[in-house]
């Protein structure tokens, strides 16, 4: 006879115990169930404890407040409770009751709020600390109240002998002597009328572990979730309130919209109706608000990279929200960074998209249990494209690398009053052959109508008159052979020479995915940038020193040229993409051409 595997010994001892306590093959079991919901997945205690305020605000609370509680002095580093009040209408006792349920709800399948299934209470709850207490009233009653311990459903104190796990009956009670002081302080006539007070103790699974940490990310994770309810639900974390947070940093008068004079630009929303593909009736209506951030956004030193402790106050929103936001009915429920329309890299922090759609359309977002995850179908990015999301994110992106590329062209400017490439220039002149004399004169020709052209095109601009605009081009260029310049020129060749007066301008167009990709790209070097203004320049010297002719030929070529490198480099950037790493932050606008 063969011997018994191991395993089937364990399976024949679990289920002569389930028998021991009368098991009655529910759909779940019991103890198991608990410890197993514990790991639901909540991304942190922010994400948990937003179960409880959105409780609070579908029982018409306007006022939640949350916090620490210490089993010695305040002193301490580590909070040992986590409370939650809230002023909403509260819950008559064997509510309470049913509420610690999983699947306890009155809600079942409302849309009119944030719950639907009645998992958050008890979920948030074991998924922070092993023991709660929910206190609740209702206007006129008592505080009645309800304990669950984990450890004591180990102990088999819920079990009845029929084998049962039961939550409590409820209790008459007394809310602590803490909780109750903070009432009087921060409640409107020092009273709860009614209301509901959770306690979390035994905290074990407390995503930042001290008081200060715990406190400043809540402040911020709170006013990001509820920034766009916030006029309906005021929020505390101890004795500081919530400020609303914008995550697109483009509401004024919310926290870090004005920590400095940058400026998030807000582009015009893209409001779409969603029709049943059958009937052609509205089902509902999606909003996709979207914001455009300034390359030095995240900076305090905003010559310097957003790095280390050069990363200001707004850095760690725009970090922590890098992809499309979903929010439903205004609340903030996921950031999904990568999918089938495309993938958020480091250097997309600055461009912000919030997809904001109504509980109608639960189904076509599969908006998890524990409201953690939207997961939207085919058809819904569909409708998103067709409505512009993916050709409004490219010109965000275009922008993006625009301005950066500008950045790091003017950084290298301000570390010199001359770039490197103009210097190795002028003195390669210095050895160059004489050009003929009739070149001569035709090149201080293009120079008097360039330095001219350029005059009268500043002189509009600037409302300025033309003679003193020339007089201070004239200053700024003298004793300059040669001078690098840029200018945002779409379809235009990715670089041009020309003449003012007697410095030879180099213009880079910051609008060719040469400059964006290559000369000022992600793996570019200041001595590389050096290296291909000085090609350039070089290019430039011929077509400006050679005869009429010969320079007709290039001003027809260097279009072909720009076209196929432009192509070209696009088949690169598809091929090889780009890496997903920490690029320099900070970027300036630079000095374009008219500057």
């Amino acid at each position: 006879m063969s011997a018994i595997l191991p395993s089937v010994v364990a399976q024949q001892q679990y289920v002569s115990e389930l028998r021991r306590k009368k098991f009655k093959f529910g759909l779940t079991v019991g103890e198991a169930f608990v410890r197993g919901i514990r790991d639901i997945g909540y991304k942190s205690t922010g994400t948990a404890l937003d179960e409880l305020i959105d409780n609070a605000k579908q029982a018409g609370g306007s006022n939640v407040h949350v916090l620490f509680g210490y089993e010695g002095s305040r002193s301490d580093k580590k909070p040992s409770e986590i409370i939650v009040i809230d002023d909403g209408h509260g819950m008559e006792p064997d509510m309470i009751r049913v509420a610690m349920t999983w699947g306890g709800t009155h809600r079942e399948g409302d849309r009119s709020g944030f719950g639907r299934y009645g998992y958050g209470l008890p979920s948030a709850c074991v998924s922070t600390g092993r023991r709660y207490t929910v206190y609740s009233r209702q206007a006129g009653a008592g505080w009645h109240s309800v304990t669950i311990d984990i450890d004591a459903i180990s102990d088999g104190e819920y079990t009845t002998p029929d084998g049962d796990i039961v939550v409590p009956e409820p209790v008459k009670a007394k809310l602590p002597r803490a909780v109750e002081e903070h009432i009087k302080r921060h409640f409107p006539q020092g009273t709860l009328a009614n209301g509901t007070v959770v306690i979390i103790e035994k905290l074990d699974k407390v995503t930042w572990k001290t008081a200060g940490a715990l406190q400043e990310n809540l402040l911020r994770h709170f006013g990001v979730v509820y920034h766009r309810i916030r006029a309906d639900l005021d929020i505390w974390v101890n004795d500081k309130r919530v400020e609303p947070i914008d995550p697109l940093f483009t509401t004024p008068g919310y926290r870090w919209y004005n920590l400095d004079e940058d400026r998030a630009q807000a582009l015009d929303p893209i409001v779409i109706d969603v029709r049943n593909p059958e009937t052609r009736e509205v089902e509902g209506q999606i909003t996709v608000r979207l914001s455009y951030m300034p390359p030095t956004f995240g900076s305090v030193d905003k010559t310097q990279d957003a790095a280390g402790k050069n990363q200001n106050d707004r850095f760690a929103v725009m970090k922590d929200y890098n992809g499309f936001i979903f929010a439903r009915m205004g609340r903030i429920i996921d950031v999904i960074t990568k999918n089938d329309v495309t993938t958020f890299q480091n250097n997309d922090r600055y461009i912000k998209i919030e997809i904001d759609f109504p509980a109608l359309l639960d189904e076509e977002f599969n908006v998890t249990t524990s409201k953690q995850q939207v997961v939207p179908s085919d058809r819904m990015w569909d409708i998103l494209r067709q409505n512009g999301l993916v050709k409004a994110l490219e010109q965000l992106r275009k922008r993006r690398d625009e301005e950066k590329a500008v950045y790091r062209d003017s950084r290298d400017k301000s570390k010199t009053e001359q770039r490197p490439s103009e210097e190795a220039m002028e003195r390669a002149a210095e050895v160059a052959p004489k050009p003929a004399p009739e070149i001569v004169v035709r090149k201080q020709q293009l120079g008097e109508k360039g330095l001219a052209q350029e005059a009268e095109r500043r002189a509009r601009v600037s409302g300025k008159p033309v003679e003193q605009v020339r007089q201070e081009l004239e200053f700024e260029l003298r004793g300059k052979m040669y001078k690098v310049a840029t200018e945002s020129m779409p379809g235009a060749p990715f670089f041009r020479v020309d003449m003012f007066g007697g410095t030879k301008m180099l213009f880079l167009n910051t609008a060719h995915r040469f400059y964006r990709d290559v000369h000022s790209g992600l793996k570019s070097t200041p001595e590389v940038r050096s290296a291909l203004e000085i090609l350039l320049f070089a290019i430039g010297d011929r077509i400006l020193d050679t005869t009429e002719n010969l320079r007709d030929i290039y001003y027809h070529e260097v279009p072909e040229w720009s076209k196929k490198l432009d192509y070209a480099l696009a088949q690169l950037a598809q091929g090889i993409g780009h890496p997903d790493r920490e690029e320099p932050e900070p970027l300036d606008m630079g000095l374009k051409a008219a500057e």
